[in-house]
């Protein structure tokens, strides 16, 4: 693999989560297709009931604001711009002590873990958590209907999602956000401030989670919206928030988790005019709909169709499309002397891929290795097979073509690697 490097690093944090063109390109067809259209089925049953969303009515829309903002969380935490010099210098290609002359040219050892550690967890995450959000819209808009044909909460209580409501901090000086969901019914009334109900509150993970740590976080986001809440740009302060509905003033408590199904670890090779295709078997939600059950008093699961390695995989492709975007701007002028025929896309993907490599041989602890290892093998060969290709003693290796071959063949490797 050559080294790219580029002369100056240009400035591209904010020009994706900030460019128009690029988020109007995006569609639901960014994640696998029945996912994308169980996103966009989910914002539209939302919508359909009255949901109320910081940034539009339109499900598409929705759902391209709901990337860019968390692209814009992944360019202003500190170690976004970390992020762009992962790409830009990157690690010593080599093993040992990085060269004298090469000191502040590439990353150093600790910023590449870190920028390994930033992509691994804060980058995935940021929008396996935007997946789950979208797709708990639909199943909790169902639980509203059935609270109000039980007539235990009214049938003007509506779903604010997502950044539609903001708490104050503690100090007072800025606002936070709040739950993932909450249901709400404002009151204007003639002559008097208008208030609002608060009647529940949601949670939702992309991740298994206890009862006691969601039911620990559902309270404090009960605590925190007596500070007084923003509702779709309008103030209402503590003595305007009422919590609860009817005499015994119910709070509905609503958890969202993902299923537990796991993606297929099978695949095949297909013969075409450019090579063989990788061909690996999606997974198929076991369950049509979501689940919602009652746990307790004014308490609610919701169990999402989608399970947490879907999501991850879903999170996994959006970390590495949007990866090879800032690499395309990085190389937007001119690509490296070298790699003249690379279009500046091509650019960046070779880029993205390469630094996941050098990175391997520059990790100093085991932890930091197989962090490594899982993002190169997942960028080549996707989340189901790369995250799982692992040695007899459950670490992961890197993957290469002949070792599928041998697994087609015998199921593990002449080495005894599997996929798990």
């Amino acid at each position: 693999m050559r080294k790219l490097l580029s002369p100056q690093p240009p400035e591209v944090l904010g020009m994706i989560s900030g460019s128009a063109s690029l988020l109007a390109a995006i569609g639901f067809d960014l994640i696998r297709s029945d996912l994308g259209k169980d996103v966009k089925s989910a914002l539209q049953s939302a919508l359909a009931g009255g949901a109320v969303f910081a940034n539009g009515t339109d499900p598409l829309f929705i759902f391209r604001q709901s990337l860019a903002a968390s692209i814009r969380e992944i360019e202003t935490h500190p170690r976004g711009r970390l992020f762009q010099e992962f790409l830009l210098k990157g690690p010593y290609e080599d093993t040992g002590e990085i060269p004298p002359e090469l000191v502040g040219r590439r990353l150093s050892d600790a910023d590449t873990a870190a920028a390994i550690a930033f992509i691994y967890s804060h980058m995935v995450n940021c929008f396996k958590g935007t997946i789950a959000e979208l797709l708990a819209a639909k199943p909790c808009m169902e639980l509203i209907r059935r609270l109000q044909r039980n007539d235990e909460i009214p049938g003007s209580a509506r779903p604010y999602i997502g950044d539609s409501v903001r708490v104050p901090a503690s100090n007072g000086r800025s606002l936070l956000k709040g739950a993932d969901l909450h249901i709400m019914v404002e009151e204007h009334r003639a002559n008097s401030p208008p208030c609002v109900s608060l009647l529940g509150v949601a949670e939702v993970k992309s991740y298994i989670c206890s009862a006691r740590r969601l039911r620990e976080q559902l309270d404090r986001h009960l605590r925190r919206a007596k500070r007084g809440l923003r509702v779709s740009g309008v103030d209402y302060p503590a003595e305007k928030v009422k919590i609860g509905y009817g005499e015994n003033r119910r709070v509905a408590r609503i958890s969202v988790l993902p299923s537990g199904w796991k993606l297929p670890r099978s695949f095949r090779f297909e013969e075409s005019l450019t090579g063989r295709l990788l061909r690996v078997d999606p997974g198929e939600p076991p369950q049509n709909d979501d689940e919602i059950i009652q746990t307790g008093n004014n308490e609610w699961r919701i169990t999402l169709k989608w399970s947490k390695e879907s999501l991850a995989e879903a999170a996994f492709e959006m970390t590495f499309w949007y990866m090879e975007k800032i690499g395309e701007v990085i190389y937007s002028k001119s690509v490296p002397k070298g790699c003249e025929e690379m279009a500046p896309a091509e650019a960046g993907r070779n880029a993205a891929k390469m630094m996941l490599y050098y990175a391997i041989m520059r990790c100093r602890t085991t932890r930091e290795q197989q962090r490594a290892i899982a993002l190169y093998n997942s960028y080549g060969y996707g989340y189901a097979l790369g995250m799982n290709y692992k040695n007899a003693e459950g670490r992961r290796e890197m993957l290469w073509p002949q070792d599928l071959d041998e697994i087609l063949s015998a199921g593990k490797t002449q080495a005894g690697c599997i996929l798990r």
